[in-house]
């Protein structure tokens, strides 16, 4: 299992997964900042890649093979509260080994299984 991580998080997350044990990456340190939703979909075809993002539109259109986990963590919340809401999250999905692929992380930190998600059979 590898994380990735879209352009809008902190680099400080890549750091707390790394000391956790977890592989991650950054769109930004692939340099890949400004990087299509198009080509981004691509690298995940890969299903050994947790990504994390913001944008929604990775919950819609093309199907993928990585984890998708799409963050409701809101931006006024300080740094430190946010990486840590992440972290666990990141924890919590490298401990799990469900068949659900798309994933919304509230606010609270809780992982909830994207109930919208097309049918995958």
């Amino acid at each position: 299992m590898r994380f990735l991580l879209d352009e809008n998080f902190p680099l400080g997350l890549i750091r707390a997964l790394q000391s956790d044990g977890l592989a991650a990456d950054h769109i930004i340190t692939l340099g890949w900042r400004g990087a299509s939703d198009k080509r981004i979909r691509e690298r995940l075809q890969d299903a050994q890649i947790v990504f994390f993002t913001q944008d929604d539109d990775f919950l819609f259109g093309e199907t993928v093979a990585a984890v998708v986990v799409l963050s409701r963590v809101r931006q006024s919340r300080t740094l430190k509260e946010r990486i840590e809401i992440w972290r666990k999250a990141g924890r919590d999905l490298a401990q799990t080994s469900g068949v659900e692929r798309l994933f919304e992380l509230t606010d609270e930190g809780v992982l909830l299984p994207w109930q919208d998600a097309p049918s995958r059979s």
